[in-house]
């Protein structure tokens, strides 16, 4: 029986090592040439299984079985040679006549096998078993085994020679010399068989062969195949990137090969304009194949312009829309080499119809405005209305350091202040009697000319906070130094007080640091009530600590069950309108789950203790123990840092609405304009139509009370200016941005009759003009499509400063 125990061993061993090749499915081996093989292996199975009952038919002198499984096993030998031979050529990729020469010869090798069998039952040629079990070899069998040997061989050379054709076969040749080894292994084993006809020496050899290609083919391959994956995982990923990047691109985005034309990747706004409803069905695409001939013949002649060029080709052109509709383009065309090396193309087209018709409406205007602008009356207007909000303006030369210098006077206009040689050594000069010592040097460092330049070619603007030393003490100043976009030789340098904002700031930064530490300590403290060890598993318990004030949950000390007791004996030490809560998370599979995602279970509810309801938080956590894990369960007195807390949070209300509040008037102040503006912002940036108006207020002749009647009489002068505003507008926000300027936003039923509360404003004004009362100069502006809310009050600002400018002049005239 030794020699179906061979077989068996060697069936076996066959099963263990290839059971993915012979069950899988997973894609590995879906190629056709390991579809060959599978069937080689199946082959190679059924010859075991023949020889195996050789052995056993053989044993048992079973002369007719004994005949039947002999010529099925030569046919089974045969098959497995053709088999291998076309796994081999199909591995290699070989089309050529050696390869197909090979195929052919084993078919007429398996085919010859089969006649020559079919012979033999008539006529032995190949074999013959007398009725005492006797086998023996005829001449037949022994050119069958020559062929096989002839055909091997033939195979091992085809394979090892095929390690020099070209780089692909060098990069694998270990495997190729694996497969060209086989063959030999095979036929040298099939030689050693002749002589040894009683010896299962044939399923050894392919015991062997198998084991090897196991080994360094098949293994090979199923690395290959998981690194394949994992490129194609990054190559997914990249793609997925590059489509994200591509989409927030404003205009049509594309990319494409620029050997082949075919798109490998675009926009939605792209895909759209192809008439296609998706990136995917453009990509592995052409121009001919996604559009009309002229127009793809037009982009491929771009395409070729712009692999031509060094430089990006940019250039305009008429394109139709997805609706038809003539549209005017920028196009921009570059080519670019991918990390694969593989050169390409990327566009991207801008709709510029609206700016190209706007600047030939302006076409007209150009001669007027290039005068207006040669006078400088643009100029002057923009500037009195940016730098209404610095306290000083520095125009800079950067060539010869020539400087001029500007602040705002009362009345909001722009006067000039100094001029200097230069800036830098002028600025160096003064920071020693201007800034705050702790601060010298940071100024210092930025205010270096070099420093400074190289910061503005990174950067269009640069921006500093800093101390400078005021009449009310150190104060904070904002620097903002921006480049001239059409003239580099220039800068603008503008020194903004930021104090009051940077002291709320830090004041709210404060509260919040306050609060967090707060919190942090109301975390450390409680006391200790009752802990419990629970087993998770089986629910047994025992409680190991608790104050004698508090009884525990009113169950045992110790028992089972934990989670069932807890609920059934506690729930009515529970308060009354915590108890459905308790009772829906104090549940096994709650806690652990909680436990499970985030470490620890913590919950809080109020207990009845000494006939008042006591905040206690439970908490749970799970340790591992001698005895294994341990779940830990631990009731804490909280209830005084709870009430504590919820003290701290009124008071910190209230302390953050002070911060809103102007002390003199009552109103909100400019702290709360500035969140009031941020809404907007908000609400504009959903609705482009936001119906809303600012109404900006200025007191005239503060000043003057002020200088004649002393400041106690202008904080009077103010408080009824802000009644008066207060009672015009009594359904909308009022706010004090300023020492005698106030903001209104107007919304709702107010923004329906702001034309109505205007003309109230106006004749109280003129009233009071011709009685020497308190005079309120008011400008409004409505949002309009498109406009920010910067801009809504630059535009109200303005209207405030000619109205405030009328009143003086009516005033004049009514005195003269």
């Amino acid at each position: 029986m030794y020699y179906s125990a061979i077989g068996l061993l060697a069936l076996i061993i066959l099963l263990i090592e290839n059971r993915d090749i012979l069950f899988g499915g997973n894609g590995v081996f879906d190629a056709a040439a390991w579809k060959e093989y599978r069937r080689f292996l199946y082959a190679v199975l059924l010859y075991y299984v023949t020889d195996i009952l050789w052995g056993v038919l053989d044993v048992l002198v079973l002369p007719v079985p004994l005949f039947i499984d002999t010529s099925v096993y030569f046919v089974m030998m045969a098959v497995g040679v053709l088999l291998w031979t076309r796994f081999v050529v199909a591995y290699l990729s070989d089309k050529g006549f050696f390869g197909r020469f090979l195929v052919w010869f084993g078919h007429i090798a398996a085919f010859s096998v089969t006649c020559l069998l079919i012979v033999n039952i008539f006529v032995p040629v190949m074999f013959s078993i007398d009725e005492n079990g006797t086998y023996k070899a005829l001449w037949a069998r022994y050119l069958l085994l020559t062929a096989q040997v002839l055909l091997h061989i033939l195979t091992y050379f085809y394979a090892y020679l095929s390690v020099r054709n070209g780089p692909e076969a060098m990069a694998h040749r270990q495997r190729y010399r694996a497969i060209a080894s086989f063959g030999l292994v095979v036929a040298v084993f099939v030689v050693v068989q002749v002589f040894f006809p009683m010896l299962p020496i044939y399923a050894v050899a392919y015991m062997l062969g198998i084991s090897m290609l196991r080994t360094i083919v098949v293994q090979s391959q199923r690395e290959e195949y998981l690194l394949r994956l994992e490129q194609a995982d990054e190559v997914k990923k990249l793609k997925q990137s590059m489509t994200s990047l591509l989409d927030n691109i404003p205009g049509l985005t594309f990319s494409k090969d620029a050997e082949t034309g075919v798109y490998l990747a675009c926009n939605q706004a792209f895909a759209e304009y192809a008439h296609k409803t998706s990136p995917e069905g453009v990509v592995g695409l052409t121009d001919m194949e996604i559009f009309d001939k002229e127009t793809a013949t037009h982009f491929i002649e771009d395409d070729k312009l712009a692999l031509s060029m060094d430089e990006p080709y940019i250039f305009f052109e008429d394109v139709p829309d997805a609706a038809g509709n003539q549209r005017q383009f920028q196009t921009t065309k570059v080519k670019f080499t991918d990390a694969s090396g593989r050169l390409c193309t990327l566009g991207m087209s801008q709709d510029v119809t609206d700016l190209i018709r706007i600047q030939r409406e302006n076409a007209t205007t150009k001669e007027e405005y290039e005068k207006a602008r040669s006078t400088g009356i643009i100029l002057s207007h923009i500037a009195q209305t940016l730098a209404r909000g610095y306290a000083y303006l520095f125009y800079v030369n950067l060539e010869t350091g020539e400087f001029r210098g500007y602040h705002t006077n009362d009345s909001g206009v722009l006067e000039e202040e100094q001029h200097g040689e230069d800036f830098f050594d002028a600025s160096l000069r003064d920071i020693d009697n201007l800034i705050y010592p702790e601060d010298r040097a940071m100024v210092r460092k930025m205010l270096e000319k070099k420093r400074l330049l190289n910061a503005l070619d990174r950067n269009k603007n640069v921006f500093l906070t800093y101390r400078m030393l005021t009449e009310r003490g150190p104060a904070y100043f904002n620097m903002q130094i921006s480049r001239m976009e059409d003239d580099d030789r220039f800068i603008v340098v503008g020194v903004t007080d930021v104090d009051e904002e940077v002291r709320q700031r830090t004041m709210n930064e404060r509260i919040k640091e306050e609060s967090l530490a707060y919190t942090r300590l109301s975390a450390l403290s409680g006391d200790l009530l009752c802990v419990y060890v629970v087993e998770p598993e089986t629910g047994h318990y025992r409680e190991f600590s608790s104050v004698k004030s508090f009884n525990g949950l009113n169950i045992p000390e110790e028992g089972t069950e934990f989670f069932d007791s807890i609920r059934e004996h506690a729930k009515e030490l529970v308060f009354e309108e915590d108890r459905e809560r308790f009772l829906l998370t104090i549940t096994r599979d709650e806690v652990l789950s909680e436990i499970q995602s985030n470490g620890i279970f913590a919950t809080t509810v109020r207990f009845m203790m000494n006939d008042r309801a006591n905040f206690v938080q439970i908490k749970a956590a799970m340790v591992e123990e001698k005895e294994g894990a341990r779940l830990i369960v631990g009731l804490s007195d909280v209830d005084s840092h709870v009430r504590r807390e919820e003290e701290y949070a009124r008071r910190l209300a209230q302390a953050q609405s002070k911060v809103n509040i102007d002390a003199l008037t009552g109103i909100r102040n400019k702290y709360a304009y500035l969140d009031e503006a941020n809404r907007l912002e908000k609400m504009v940036a959903e609705d482009r139509n936001a119906e809303f108006a600012l109404v900006i207020l200025d007191v005239n002749e503060l000043k003057k009370v002020n200088d004649t009647s002393g400041h106690q009489a202008g904080d009077k002068y103010i408080q009824d200016a802000c009644k008066l505003i207060c009672d015009t507008f009594k359904h909308s926000p009022v706010f004090r941005i300023g020492g005698d300027e106030f903001a209104v936003v107007v919304e709702k039923g107010d923004y329906e009759n702001l034309d109505t509360l205007v003309g109230n404003m106006n004749a109280y004004n003129a009233g009071a003009t011709r009685t020497g009362g308190l005079v309120v100069a008011c400008g409004t502006a409505r949002h309009e499509s498109g406009e920010d809310v910067t801009t809504v009050f630059a535009r109200a600002d303005h209207n405030m400063y000619a109205d405030k400018a009328r009143l003086k002049e009516e005033k004049k005239k009514l005195d003269g």
